[in-house]
This record gives structure tokens, sequence and C-alpha cells, in this order.
């Protein structure tokens, strides 16, 4: 049997074990849906074939082995795979700007987030920033 504390994430009163657990298979569980949409929107506007699931990892996550096993590492194509956090913000801002997309510059600044937790106002995420590793 499954205690009570197993289910709930550590805002909310649980233990951090649990609490990683719970992280972990959420990250799993996003790419699995990611694939399954890849594998299923074809059937659903009535074509044949497959579409390519894109990831978000960079390249400072993987070099520092900040990822989870089987989560957004595990895409077919991950256009920012190669790519640090610092160089891909630069080209938010600069995209921003120049291209029109002032929505990108909401997204360079928003705070770094695994997004694996409920974000409330007293969220706080360990973070170190990449230029300081």
């Amino acid at each position: 049997m499954i205690p009570a504390s197993a289910k709930t994430i550590q805002v909310d009163g649980g233990a951090n074990t649990e609490n990683l657990g719970l992280q972990n298979i959420q990250a799993r569980i996003r790419m699995v849906l990611a694939f399954m949409m890849a594998s299923l929107m074809p059937w659903v506007h009535n074509k044949s074939g497959f579409y390519l699931v894109l990831g978000s990892s960079n390249v400072d996550e993987g070099l520092r082995g900040y990822l989870t096993k089987y989560d957004c590492s595990s895409a077919d194509i991950n256009p920012i795979g190669s790519i640090s956090k610092q160089d891909l913000r630069a080209f938010l801002r600069w995209a921003a700007i120049h291209l029109k997309y002032s929505s990108l510059a909401e997204v360079e600044s928003a705070p770094p987030t695994a997004e694996l937790e409920p974000i409330r106002t007293n969220y706080s995420q360990v973070y170190l920033p990449s230029r300081k590793v």
C-alpha cells in the first residue's frame, strides 16, 4: 500500500523523497505524452507517417547532467541542444527586437524552472546561473 504522503509534493507537506519521485515521473510522462501525440496526430488528420518530437534540453544541462533520463533530453530533434543558455537568451533578446517577436522577450525574462512543482508566490528553486558554474 502506498502511504498518503507519497502522493503529496513537498510544497504541500510531502517528504523530499516522494517529491523527487513525483518530479521524475512527471518529467517522463511529459515525454511519453509528446511521443503519443506525435504518433496519433497524423491519424487525427487522416495522414500517414508520424511527427517528430522536439526537445528543449540545452548544452549546459547536458554538460552538467541536469536532466531526467527519458525526459526532454530524449526527443527526436533538439533544436537548442548545442546552444548554451547564455547564447540562447541573447538570441531571444535579439529576436524579440529585430524580428518583432515581443513574446520572446517574456520567455527570456522568465525565471528558470523545470516546472515540476506548482509555482506559487513563495516558489523558489535552487538555481545557479551557467556563468557562475
